[in-house]
């Protein structure tokens, strides 16, 4: 087995194929909602900074990503569910998601990964998890802009979330937009799946768009600054 930290030092391209890699998610609570009755109700209650880590299992051309553990001890309060809840599947050679995701109830979407146009800056590095990276950058939904670091040392084309397209795998991520950010911390390569990668089966199910659509009309319900909700809870459950 191997097995790199956060902080190793140089690696040797092998080229690998399947693993785990632990990413270290960070999200401003605070900044992340946006102005209004429901901020102001909760903002006092909840940490302004939370810190949770997923797993991500890959093999060849799949990949699960899932909660694993949360760093914080106080409860974070949200209207949008848990998300802890969330499970995103990818297969993709077959171009394919299902996601398990939160809201008023659990649930389960299926379809076509999303076209994500990259843009590369050859000569931005960094180093994460002892890998060389790369940047790249792309704008999802029409105006999130998003940029990642990701390593072709490990050839699966994929990353947390339904993030993917890559020449290889994204060991960070950064959403401004939704004040949020992926490091990965850990990655052991070359060992066996600890678990199956398969779709995820619980929750009602659901099309994007028909999901899209509901949570349209939910947020009516959610009083005058419902509409500044629901982009960024569709953009967190589709990203």
């Amino acid at each position: 087995m191997l097995l790199f930290l956060a902080g190793s030092s140089g690696f040797a391209q092998q080229y690998l194929h399947s693993g785990l890699i632990e990413y270290e998610v960070k999200t401003n609570n605070i900044k992340s909602m946006p102005d209004g009755e429901w901020k102001d109700l909760i903002k006092d209650k909840i940490p302004e900074f939370s810190v949770n880590y997923y797993n991500y299992i890959f093999s060849n051309d799949q990949s699960i990503c899932k909660f694993s553990r949360a760093a914080d001890t106080k409860a974070n309060l949200s209207m949008f569910g848990k998300m802890e809840d969330y499970v995103w599947y990818n297969n993709y050679q077959a171009n394919q998601f299902t996601n398990s995701v939160s809201v008023d109830n659990i649930y389960l979407i299926s379809g076509q990964l999303q076209d994500i146009r990259w843009k590369i800056y050859p000569t931005d590095m960094r180093t994460i998890a002892g890998f060389s990276c790369r940047k790249a950058s792309a704008i999802l939904f029409d105006s999130v802009y998003v940029f990642v670091y990701y390593t072709d040392e490990i050839l699966t084309p994929g990353g947390p979330m339904g993030l993917h397209g890559l020449p290889g795998m994204i060991l960070g991520v950064t959403i401004p937009r939704l004040y949020q950010s992926w490091i990965a911390t850990r990655v052991e390569l070359n060992i066996p799946p600890k678990e199956k990668i398969a779709p995820p089966t619980s929750g009602k199910k659901k099309t994007k768009e028909a999901l899209t659509t509901s949570l349209l009309e939910l947020s009516k319900s959610w009083g005058k600054d419902g509409s500044k909700y629901v982009n960024p809870l569709i953009w967190r459950m589709f990203m």
